[in-house]
């Protein structure tokens, strides 16, 4: 083993972010990637390389025992119980990952001198109803138990990183898709859209259609990840991973008919209960200015390829 490689630890590596950010490091020679994952679900298509093992972040002793044997240079923090209807129906499970699992992994970096940034992934989520989606907004995520719950991530992440002194920076991810997430319960409206017109299956939408969100191809939301990584960012300052341009669901749902020649109807119906929130759209001028962040996928091509990629896997 090269002592002098970066080890890179990815939480929930097997997850639709996870899977394609881990394809992308691991094209650096000098990166050695370990994953953590408890296969709730992720996709286990790549293996070689890697260092897999089997673990719930939310189960103190096992984190605690891991992260005493290996201490890795970089984690990336994207291991959660994911979706807002999936928190909905399941509040004390997702308290029980995104909350104590997170404090699991900060506590674990108390004694992890090798450690240079822990990137935590949040959530676009905790904006709610917001109008604007800026950093620097206050905020009130109470429309979902995921919503509330990666805010507290947040919130954790800034006692670790002013009291503890664990490196960390934080990330709001609009809507990512891509290549990597089968479709699915509790999965995004893409994957989901794309398996119905490619069975020429009627297509529902939850409410009017006019609601909007801010759709960001997975390579642009782990090219801001990887710059934070590296960034002098440490004291769990949050920035947006977005792509500033609003899409509504009807175009969406249009986009993915056309490019997939379906045949698919759009239906309507009521919206859920806690889906309060018309439009989400981020403002990414602070990643832009600081980062050089400069999302340039397009959401046709993007969705191109990812069905694509779903193709080839059903």
């Amino acid at each position: 083993m090269n002592t002098n490689k970066n080890k890179i630890l990815i939480t929930g590596g097997f997850g639709a972010i996870g899977h394609n950010l881990t394809k992308y490091i691991s094209k650096d020679p000098n990166n050695e990637i370990y994953i953590v994952d408890n296969l709730s679900a992720g996709i286990i298509n790549f293996s070689d390389g890697l260092n897999f093992t089997h673990l719930d972040i939310s189960n103190p002793e096992k984190v605690g025992k891991y992260f005493r044997k290996f201490q890795p240079d970089y984690i990336y923090h994207l291991a959660a119980h994911f979706a807002n209807q999936n928190s909905v129906d399941h509040p004390v499970s997702d308290a029980t990952t995104n909350i104590i699992g997170t404090i699991n992994i900060l506590e674990a970096q108390k004694t992890n001198s090798c450690l240079k940034k822990l990137i935590y992934a949040s959530s676009s989520c905790v904006y709610g109803n917001n109008p604007v989606m800026s950093e620097n907004v206050s905020i009130k995520p109470y429309d979902t138990p995921y919503a509330i719950n990666k805010y507290v991530g947040e919130l954790y992440c800034k006692y670790y990183a002013e009291i503890q002194h664990i490196p960390t920076v934080c990330v709001r991810i609009f809507n990512s898709y891509g290549p990597g997430e089968m479709p699915g319960a509790y999965r995004n409206v893409i994957p989901n859209f794309i398996l119905k017109a490619l069975k020429n299956e009627d297509i529902t939408i939850t409410g009017s259609g006019d609601e909007t969100r801010d759709f960001t191809f997975v390579n642009d939301t782990i090219e801001l990840l990887q710059t934070l990584a590296y960034s002098q960012f440490k004291n769990a300052e949050v920035f947006n991973a977005g792509t500033g341009r609003k899409v509504s669901i009807r175009e969406l749902a249009e986009i993915i008919i056309n490019v997939t020649n379906s045949q698919s109807k759009i239906i309507y119906t009521e919206a859920r209960n806690w889906d309060h929130v018309k439009d989400r759209c981020s403002d990414i001028s602070n990643s832009q200015k600081i980062l050089n962040y400069n999302p340039e996928s397009d959401l046709r091509d993007g969705i191109i390829k990812t069905v694509n990629w779903i193709k080839s896997k059903i």
